[in-house]
């Protein structure tokens, strides 16, 4: 199986990527090239891929000529990316996902995996699964919702969309964030000594591991058209539930000498939903492997590896509203995000 990946060097991609490799899949990758793979020793990475430099609003079919499946996870990829351009937001996470999906299936692509969020359900007291009503609450989360829906009009008996709304991510990558609850809280307590909450910590999260996202992309690539065309799933574990105030414990325990903190003035987030991973382990067999204290344990041991300081903690390369917005100052890029 042939498989095109977009945005094959970001936070996910480059662990996708990886796995891949290892599957035996055929790949090509898609990627701008906005962010440097933070945690590579090397900038020589892409002499062993096979990866075509490229906006995904600029992809035409001709790039899609073989292909079998797209495992789409390029766009603007966390909520306060909004705050770049809120318009912008909608324009490459929904209008153009849409239009890639149509080039695709023109193309004869059968496969259309889309990675979605379980932002999607936003403020839910209940927990929630794939037939529960969904409550976005930012433009991110509604751009994904937005996506979701008009991908599976696109469904028909050789298109076969699938929308993975994934628990929110953590755990090392070559291009990693610290713009994600468990990595960031980690980050700081090696830097600082302190597990500096943004928020009160009452909010619910589920969580999964970037390497069990990345596995469950490889999942629906293995399993038949029957089971996965025109489904969504939630991609995560009922037990990998956990309140935003229960992470920070769990990392102050690894993390010697730390201790958790709060900011002046925190609120309640309301970002807050617990999740139901059942149909996924039941329909495709997938569960993750991993925990969240191993996940913890292997981001401390890397920071110290590569002794991480607190400036380096807060570098711009791992924050991705932070180099977006010193891409367009430095006009690397325009207003609309377009390479110059």
């Amino acid at each position: 199986m042939k498989v095109f990946v977009t945005g094959n060097f970001g936070y996910v991609g480059a662990v996708l990527e990886d796995l891949l490799e290892k599957e035996n899949f055929e790949m090509i990758g898609c990627d701008i090239g906005y962010f440097p793979k933070s945690l590579m020793d090397s900038e020589n990475y892409l002499e062993n891929t096979n990866y075509l430099k490229k906006d995904i609003r600029n992809i035409t079919s001709e790039d899609l000529e073989g292909i079998d499946a797209i495992c789409h996870l390029a766009g603007l990829s966390n909520d306060p990316m909004g705050e770049i351009n809120e318009d912008l937001t909608y324009t490459i996470n929904y209008k153009t996902t849409i239009e890639l999906a149509k080039i695709a299936k023109k193309a004869g692509v059968k496969r259309f995996i889309f990675s979605s969020s379980c932002s999607s359900y936003g403020a839910n007291q209940d927990i929630v699964d794939e037939n529960s009503n969904v409550s976005p609450l930012t433009a991110y989360a509604k751009s994904k919702v937005l996506a979701e829906n008009d991908l599976l009009k696109l469904k028909d008996d050789e298109f076969f969309p699938v929308n993975l709304r994934s628990a929110t991510a953590y755990g090392l990558s070559p291009n990693l964030r610290l713009d994600l609850v468990v990595n960031n809280l980690t980050g700081s307590a090696v830097t600082t000594g302190l597990v500096k909450m943004l928020s009160d910590g009452s909010a619910s999260r589920p969580l999964v591991h970037v390497e069990d996202m990345s596995r469950a992309f490889i999942q629906v690539l293995k399993s038949s058209e029957e089971k996965i065309k025109g489904e969504v799933f939630n991609v995560g574990s009922n037990e990998n539930n956990f309140i935003v105030k229960e992470i920070a414990e769990i990392v102050e325990s690894i993390v010697p000498n730390s201790k958790i903190s709060f900011g002046d003035n925190v609120g309640k987030d309301s970002r807050s939903y617990k999740v139901n991973f059942d149909k996924i382990t039941e329909e495709l067999n997938f569960k993750p492997k991993r925990k969240l204290s191993e996940g913890v344990k292997e981001m401390y041991k890397k920071f110290l590896d590569i002794s991480i300081n607190e400036k380096e903690f807060l570098d711009k390369k791992f924050y991705r509203l932070k180099y977006l917005k010193w891409l367009i100052q430095e006009k690397k890029v325009n207003t609309n995000l377009e390479m110059k």
